[in-house]
């Protein structure tokens, strides 16, 4: 009996192990995610489904999902940065449908949370533009050239600037989201950001490397037109003012090409320039909008030549030589037309500083535009000057007269005063100690000339038509 028994238990064994061996060889077991049922005493995330189908209970188990993922708002909050992270931003999302796969199979009895995954990809671009608009690029230490505070230049410190620490951010996001901390507020983790250069760079590498005035009138002389005395005359004023304000406290950074153009923009009414002479045609002073601009162009180009190594430069003539350089030594400027640009290869900054002043000799009626350029001082002992040659010069062609019958004889109109030609040859000499060591050829300007040009009337006079009323003398009764 005894081993009749032990032979019954064995064999129970045997089969017990037999069906267990092929229940884990079937797999997991097949469950409906629609119509399947829950067992009693199963939760997921608190709520209890027992003896429910998925069909019954789906509907509010993703509404409490949605709830959750729409609600996450996660805040970066310090003293420089407040921005808030949401579900949305780092594409989140719930492995719901899984959780309700194992709990239909699993049994009674059981609690089951879902967890929330994220799109890292997403949740970085998210924090890269927070960063964007949250961070403070550093402070160059800088030059201020205000000479109407102090005749050399001032400096104003640097500031260190600061930015978001991207992927320590992200990690620290998805610890919080991981912990379960769906709204929360984080202290990001920041990176300060220091300037490229320190104040005592900046000192070393400004020195003033070049300077240039040149003379104008803001007030006429009894020698004058009426038209000249009050409008033509104080407007170019005006416009060589503006133009130097414009270009005072500019910085060229090493390697840029510098534009007058671009930066003073065209001249006309809406942006505020007045109308004086300009040349127009090559031969003629008409009205224009901005006219005595170059004036200003010139005289930054007469200071940049005197630090010519560092600079290349797009240059242009007038047609007819200015009265306030030397001929082969000035620069027109044309909205839209002709710029004069230069290059900055210093491998430093290189920084524009012009101001206007009394003149010293003509108090009451001139000023003086002065251009003053810092940058990297050049080498112990050298310097640049220019030196104009006049290779030829002719003189102006015969007169230009057109006859019109649309004025009176004797009522002639110069078109056009006679101008001779002049080709010059500037030259750029290197000094050393005070000798010149090279003189270096720069450039050739030639100035075209033209003849005079005079429109004269042939329209005779009209004769007087007498009065039919005789005229009183005066004093009599």
């Amino acid at each position: 009996m005894i081993l009749g028994f032990i032979s019954v238990a064995f064999l129970a064994l045997i089969v017990a192990a037999v069906v267990l061996l092929v229940k884990s060889c079937s797999g997991p077991v097949e469950v409906d995610l629609k119509t399947g049922r829950f067992s009693s005493g199963v939760y997921i995330n608190g709520m209890d489904l027992s003896d429910k189908t998925v069909d019954e209970v789906r509907a509010q188990l993703e509404s409490n999902e949605s709830y959750a993922l729409n609600n996450i708002a996660i805040t970066l909050s310090s003293e420089q940065i407040n921005a808030t992270v949401t579900g949305a931003d780092m594409n989140a999302s719930s492995n719901l449908n899984a959780v309700i796969e194992q709990a239909l199979s699993d049994g009674p009895n059981r609690t089951y949370h879902t967890t929330i995954a994220i799109d890292e990809a997403a949740l970085s671009n998210r924090i890269n533009e927070i960063n964007q608009f949250s961070s403070q690029p550093p402070v160059e230490p800088a030059v201020v050239l205000d000479f109407s505070k102090s005749t050399s230049p001032q400096y104003t410190e640097g500031k260190a600037g600061f930015g978001l620490d991207v992927t320590s951010t992200v990690a620290l996001i998805k610890q919080a989201i991981e912990s379960g901390q769906l709204q929360t507020t984080l202290s990001p983790v920041l990176t300060t950001i220091q300037p490229n250069e320190t104040l005592e760079d900046v000192k070393a590498h400004t020195a003033e490397i070049g300077r240039f005035t040149t003379t104008y009138s803001f007030k006429g002389t009894a020698e004058d037109t009426e038209e000249a005395r009050t409008f033509l005359i104080p407007n170019r004023a005006f416009n060589v003012e503006k133009g130097a304000d414009m270009i005072n406290g500019q910085v060229v950074r090493p390697g840029e090409t510098w534009s007058f153009n671009k930066m003073v923009g065209d001249r006309n009414e809406k942006n505020g320039w007045k109308e004086a002479n300009g040349i127009y045609g090559g031969d003629t002073l008409r009205r224009e909008f901005g006219g005595g601009i170059c004036q200003v162009s010139t005289t930054l180009f007469n200071a940049l030549l005197e630090a010519y190594p560092y600079f290349t430069f797009d240059r242009n003539e007038h047609s007819f030589p200015s009265t306030y350089v030397e001929k082969g030594l000035d620069a027109t400027v044309d909205s839209g037309h002709i710029d004069f640009k230069f290059t900055n290869n210093s491998g430093y900054n290189v920084y524009i500083c012009a101001y206007v002043s009394k003149n010293k000799t003509y108090i009451s009626r001139k000023r003086d535009i002065t251009v003053v350029i810092y940058g990297q001082a050049l080498p112990q002992g050298e310097e640049y000057k220019t030196r104009v040659v006049l290779v030829s010069e002719e003189p102006p062609g015969k007169e230009i007269v057109t006859e019109t019958r649309k004025r009176f004889i004797g009522d002639d109109l110069v078109q056009a005063v006679p101008r001779s030609k002049y080709v010059v040859d500037v030259f750029i000499d290197h000094y050393v100690n005070g000798q010149v060591v090279e003189p270096i050829f720069f450039d050739e300007s030639v100035y075209e000339g033209n003849p005079g040009r005079r429109l004269v009337g042939i329209q005779p006079t009209p004769t007087p038509i007498p009065s039919d009323t005789p005229t009183q003398a005066a004093g009599t009764p």
